[in-house]
């Protein structure tokens, strides 16, 4: 058998192992066009461009591609990264939105930190943040996701720290007074408040001992009026019964608790947790994710929670979810009642 003759028989033999003969002799006969005179009566025709190569394996242009089983719908060109820079914010977020939801979860951290570096420009490059800052505000769901810590390596930051980092730093770079302007346009107008009030804690810090400290030079005297106002926001939001249904409910209540009205906030869960809505919501929002390199796991810092959560009145009516026949609540519950138990020091 000549040394033709073998390689065709062993792309053949290749070929019968793959879960679809028929497209991989496509896409063979497509990438590689001399393959053809290989396979012969076997090989597919396939239409090429005007230079006789279309988008082959052979331009440099389309190479990448084929090295991921599909095209990676995370790539922008620099011509559309730089139309997404010039155009509305809302709009730009509508992209990245699209964006997202075209790619499965695995994907979705990398195209998350490449929307976070796009937003870094941006915010850089902008004299007059505002608008940018409420669309990064009201779209905190395209920037936050639970399979971003779920994938990323031991000892990554996350996508959160990025989306802390970006919005600090920008703020950072604006005199003082524009500072003030910007937080008091977004408290007033943004539709999510999650990551305005992560936001507002890092630079204000805490009205109460044991929580965060702040440099007092970052809003001057205005800092305890802004609390002011983003608190009063809180409070109505809490009123009108949509705090729960916020990007980052738990953001929001941290914030809440720092200004220095626990008992506000223990209130407020003990009531939330008596409609079933919310009581999902708080079984949810406990839950933090615990990189190890003996094995990943959920835990509830017992601890901490306590503070604003009745976790023993959470875990009864969590429990009596976990034996109900819901096929929405059950494994909510269970789920909760694990990561409760692992952080009691125990299993369920």
């Amino acid at each position: 058998m000549s040394g033709r003759e073998t390689a065709k028989a062993e792309l053949l033999t290749l070929l019968e192992k793959t879960k679809n003969k028929e497209a991989a002799l496509a896409a063979i006969s497509f990438l590689f066009p001399r393959s053809r005179d290989l396979l012969g009566d076997q090989a597919v025709e396939t239409v090429t461009g005007s230079d006789g190569v279309g988008r082959r394996i052979a331009k440099a242009d389309f190479a990448p591609m084929y090295f991921r089983l599909t095209p990676d719908k995370s790539l922008w060109s620099k011509s559309q990264v730089e139309e997404l820079k010039e155009g509305d914010p809302n709009t730009t977020f509508q992209v990245f939105q699209s964006r997202l939801n075209a790619v499965g979860d695995e994907q979705r951290p990398k195209l998350r930190r490449l929307i976070l570096e796009i937003l870094e420009d941006i915010l850089q490059s902008q004299d007059d943040m505002s608008a940018w800052f409420l669309a990064v505000f009201n779209n905190a769901i395209v920037l936050v996701g639970d399979e971003d810590w779920k994938n990323a390596a031991l000892f990554d930051a996350s996508n959160e720290d990025f989306v802390r980092i970006l919005l600090r730093q920008a703020l950072n770079r604006c005199k003082q007074d524009d500072r003030v302007a910007l937080l008091r346009k977004s408290i007033a107008e943004a539709d999510d408040i999650s990551l305005l009030c992560e936001l507002m804690r890092s630079v204000s810090g805490d009205n109460i001992p044991e929580g965060t400290d702040y440099k007092e030079d970052v809003l001057g005297e205005t800092t305890q009026e802004l609390r002011s106002e983003l608190l009063n926001r809180v409070r109505k939001m809490a009123a009108d019964g949509v705090l729960h249904s916020q990007v980052r409910p738990a953001d929001i209540l941290w914030y809440w608790w720092g200004t220095g009205n626990g008992d506000e906030v223990l209130e407020y869960t003990k009531q939330l947790a008596t409609v079933s809505e919310g009581l999902r919501v708080l079984m949810a929002i406990p839950i933090s994710y615990v990189r190890s390199t003996a094995g990943n796991y959920e835990k509830v810092d017992v601890r901490a929670w306590s503070k604003i959560v009745d976790l023993d009145e959470l875990e009864k009516r969590a429990m009596i979810l976990s034996m109900s026949e819901s096929a929405d609540d059950q494994p909510i519950a269970h789920r909760f009642l694990t990561a409760l138990a692992k952080g009691k020091g125990r299993d369920f």
